[in-house]
Parts: structure tokens; C-alpha cells; sequence
């Protein structure tokens, strides 16, 4: 009785010193489907179709994924070429032999016989280099469009010929550069269909309000006072963002600290003087929140008008003047829009800074509420 009742794959040691020694078996198996199954000549290669179970079959001491593994690796090693995907033991495996000597002649089973030249197989890339349809096919398998992979064929020839690497298989490199790119131009599409421009309705997230509210301390009104004029800002500008929220965030925070800043420093209840004016500091507040320094000076006059002979004491009248302003700015530009929007405006509603009345106005104290 045989100990050996099945035939004995015969490998090349010299081939397995170079290779390894599962993929050389491996080799050794393909080779033998190869021989004994129908070629199909395609862009200069043989490809041979066998089922992924008579693999298995033929195979018995390995399971599917170290299959795949392997046919990966003689894939990177420059040797296989694979069309329709890796291996799977549901499918079909189509092959092919990447250098024309092991298409052609079996893999001696004599260690002396002469073997393919694949230890030295690695070559520089032509400057007439194309992908085959079947690394095209690869990578429409993958989902990148043969027009984008065709744009990349160009720049990866030019690249590599600068730098005269040679390599045993260029379209396994090419294959995993365009599959790259391709990633990174879905990446920058999907974020660019999320920018968007600030519109006139824009409002800040709950995350948004969370945030300035409850974890920065920030006062509500102080808050909605801030988004008109960040919301003019910004839409004049006509930038896209996909991060308005943290923008808000931001200009919020920096607005918040001047202006604990201008009540810190000014702690006294006093009344209002006649000859009162904000501080420079007011005006930086205002800058930062892109309203003119102009504007604000013409409101001074009623501003200190009203609140002198109202003859109430406030700790700060920076910061109140400051708030004051800012709902005026808003006021005015909403005024503007929707004049805008209807054409004309009234016979007396030319040159005003407000639809409400300055006695309303300046009896605002929602901010520090």
C-alpha cells in the first residue's frame, strides 16, 4: 500500500528560498490548473478560470483565508495577476501568471533544472506605461470610475520615472495609489457638499447654545444679541462653511470675554454723566463684531440723552451702551433687508437706524436679564 496515494506537489527549493515556501506551493498548484485547464489569451496573458472549491480540493491543508493570503502575496510579489477579486471559495478564481516564462513552461520539479529569472523580475516603469483592462476592471470593481483612474496614469509615470525604482509588478503600485486617491477625493467631496452658506434664518445649534450657556457661563440674551451681526458678517463675506457652529462659538467667547472684562473693571452704580462717552474699548468690541465705529457715535447723543435725564444708576454703562448698539446695528440691518425686499421704503424711513422707538430702545435691559 502507497503512503503517498495522491500525486505529490514537487516544489523547487531554490524557488521557496526566494519566494517562501507556501507561496511557492501554491505557484506549484496554479501552475498545475494552468497546465491542465483552457487558457484564454487577454492583453498578452493566459488566464485560467477554477473553481474556488477545487482549490480548496486541491489544497486540503489550507483554509480559505490563507488562500487568499497567499494569492495576495505572489499578487504584491509582481507574479499574479487576479481578475474578478480576491479568492473565495464561493467564486471562481480567475488567474494569470504575471511573467511570460511561468505562463509557458511548468515549474521544473528538478532543483537543477533551469528556473524563471522571478527573483529578478523587478523593472523601472516606461514612460509609455498604461494599466491593463484588467487593473481597470480592479478598480472599478472597487468603485473608482475608469475616467478618474485614467487621470491618474500621468502623474504616478511621471513620478516614479523621476525616481528609477524598480518594482516586479507597477500595476499592483498603481492599483493601490489610484485606490488612495480616489478615497481622498470622496473624502473632500462628501465635506464639500456639507458647506453651506450662512443664511439670513441661521441659528445656532443646541450643541451650539449648550455650550456657550451651561458650559461657558455666557448669558442667553447675550447670546442672541451676537447673531445678527455674526450672521451680516458672514453673509456679506459670502463664505461656505461646514462649521458655522464652532465659528459662532468663537465670536461669542471672544465678545464675552471684553465685555466681563468692561463690567470688572467698572463696579460702581452711578448715574449717567452729560458729558458721557464709551470707552475705547467699547469700539474694540464693536470692531470685532464688524459694526462701524460711526454708526456708534451716532447713537451717543440719544443714548446719553435718554438715560441722563432717566437719571437711573447702572455699575456699567459700557456694556450697556455697548448691547444698545449692537441691537440698534441688528435693527438697522434687518430694517435694510426688508426694504430690500420690497422695493421702497416709506417716505420717513429714510436715514433711520431702527424700527422702534428710542424709548423702547434704550428701556432694554433683556440683555442682562
Amino acid at each position: 500500500m502507497s503512503l503517498i496515494p495522491e500525486k505529490p506537489i514537487v516544489i523547487s527549493p531554490t524557488l521557496a528560498a526566494t519566494l517562501g515556501l507556501e507561496e511557492t506551493v501554491l505557484l506549484q498548484v496554479l501552475q498545475e490548473c494552468l497546465a491542465h485547464g483552457d487558457g484564454v489569451q487577454s492583453s498578452g496573458f493566459t488566464w485560467v478560470t477554477v473553481s474556488g472549491q477545487k482549490l480548496l480540493h486541491l489544497m486540503p491543508f489550507w483554509r480559505e483565508e490563507d488562500i487568499r493570503r497567499l494569492c495576495s502575496s505572489l499578487h504584491e510579489k509582481g507574479l499574479l495577476l487576479m481578475g474578478g477579486g480576491a479568492f473565495s471559495a464561493q467564486q471562481a478564481f480567475r488567474f494569470a501568471f504575471n511573467e511570460p516564462a511561468v505562463a509557458q513552461a511548468p515549474i521544473a520539479a528538478n532543483p537543477a533544472a533551469p528556473q524563471p529569472n522571478i527573483a529578478h523580475s523587478a523593472k523601472t516603469i516606461g514612460g509609455s506605461w498604461q494599466p491593463s483592462d484588467d487593473a481597470l476592471r480592479q478598480l472599478a470593481q472597487l468603485g473608482v470610475t475608469r475616467e478618474f483612474a485614467q487621470q491618474q496614469i500621468p502623474p504616478f509615470v511621471a513620478y516614479w520615472r523621476e525616481r528609477n525604482v524598480p518594482r516586479h509588478s507597477w500595476e499592483s503600485k498603481y492599483i493601490k495609489e489610484v485606490w488612495r486617491q480616489w478615497q481622498q477625493a470622496q473624502s473632500q467631496q462628501h465635506k464639500r457638499s456639507k458647506e453651506v452658506s450662512v443664511t439670513g434664518d441661521w441659528r445656532p445649534s443646541p450643541d451650539a447654545m449648550n455650550i456657550l450657556i451651561k458650559q461657558g457661563g455666557i448669558n442667553a440674551n447675550f447670546i442672541e444679541d451676537a447673531i445678527p451681526e455674526f450672521i451680516l458678517y458672514w453673509r456679506d463675506r459670502g463664505d461656505i462653511s461646514s462649521t458655522w457652529a464652532s465659528k459662532f462659538i468663537q465670536h461669542v467667547r471672544r465678545q464675552w470675554q471684553f465685555y466681563t472684562g468692561m463690567m470688572e473693571q467698572d463696579s460702581m452704580p452711578r448715574a449717567l454723566p452729560a458729558q458721557w462717552q464709551p470707552k475705547e474699548s467699547v469700539y474694540d468690541v464693536l470692531q470685532m463684531a464688524n459694526i462701524d465705529r460711526q454708526f456708534a457715535q451716532q447713537v451717543i447723543p440719544e443714548f446719553v440723552l435718554y438715560w441722563h435725564e432717566n437719571g437711573t444708576p447702572y455699575a456699567s454703562w459700557s456694556t450697556k451702551f455697548l448691547q444698545y448698539v449692537k441691537r440698534q446695528w441688528a435693527y438697522h440691518n434687518q430694517s435694510q433687508s426688508a426694504s430690500g425686499s420690497h422695493g421702497k421704503q416709506g417716505s420717513n424711513s429714510e436715514g433711520r437706524i431702527r424700527d422702534r422707538s428710542i424709548i423702547d430702545a434704550l428701556s432694554d435691559r433683556s440683555w442682562a436679564s
